[in-house]
């Protein structure tokens, strides 16, 4: 299917430049139902990845431009839509190799450990002087804000696993209401499941951490910033 001109794509509602652009990183991504190989599964979880993350809150599905919908701030995807550049930077990417596509996602997973170091633990203070068990700070819903904006978007869509989940919720609370000085590790070299222990950890008051090991698989280390753990 021939690109669209850009006269073209500036007359299609926002929902259709979405899914153009959707279904042109799929087609870019050489993903068909028969493609059992190392590398074209690998392109798949990394293109599965990235729409996860690049699939933001715009509105309910369906609406049109035309249609009555209250005001809402533009996605990131719906801002990629519209800007040239993005959509050139987009195209790259998709257009790399299976190994090059994953050392961008080891990038970015390292730029945001990063970040999280450096604001560093919750200031040495221990979590039962601070908030006693009814504290706000400790409700189903203050404990979710706690997750950063990227990653409540992900959980909101309906697709995601609940099971996997629920399965490392309880394996970190076994886990750390044995040991709450310990460090919990897991290997995991798929991406999406790397990304969702990451919000399970912010939802808990943990700090993760991920990073290659000596024969360059990926593994995750989950730590419990205070002295006690206290879900």
């Amino acid at each position: 299917l021939p690109a669209l001109a850009s006269s073209q794509v500036k007359r299609l509602s926002a929902s259709r430049r979405k899914q153009h652009f959707i279904n042109q990183a799929v087609r870019n991504s050489d993903l068909v139902p028969k493609a059992k190989g190392r590398k074209s599964l690998q392109r798949l979880e990394n293109t599965q990845y990235l729409l996860t993350l690049l699939e933001t809150d715009g509105g309910p599905p369906g609406l049109e431009d035309g249609d009555l919908a209250p005001p809402a701030s533009p996605g990131i995807f719906a801002e990629a839509c519209n800007n040239a550049t993005y959509v050139e930077v987009w195209n790259d990417f998709m257009n790399r190799s299976g190994e090059e596509q994953e050392r961008v996602l080891r990038y970015l997973e390292d730029e945001g450990r990063s970040k999280a170091r450096r604001r560093g633990p919750g200031r040495g203070e221990d979590r039962k002087e601070r908030c006693g068990p009814e504290d706000p700070a400790y409700t189903p819903r203050e404990c979710f804000q706690r997750i950063s904006r990227r990653l409540r978007a992900v959980l909101k869509r309906s697709r995601i696993p609940m099971e996997t989940l629920e399965t490392w919720e309880e394996r970190l609370l076994r886990f750390f209401s044995v040991s709450p000085q310990a460090v919990y590790t897991a290997m995991l070299d798929n991406s999406f499941e790397r990304l969702l222990l990451h919000a399970v950890c912010q939802y808990m008051d943990l700090i993760s951490a991920s990073n290659a090991d000596l024969e360059g698989k990926r593994q995750m280390k989950v730590s419990n910033r205070h002295l006690d753990f206290l879900p």
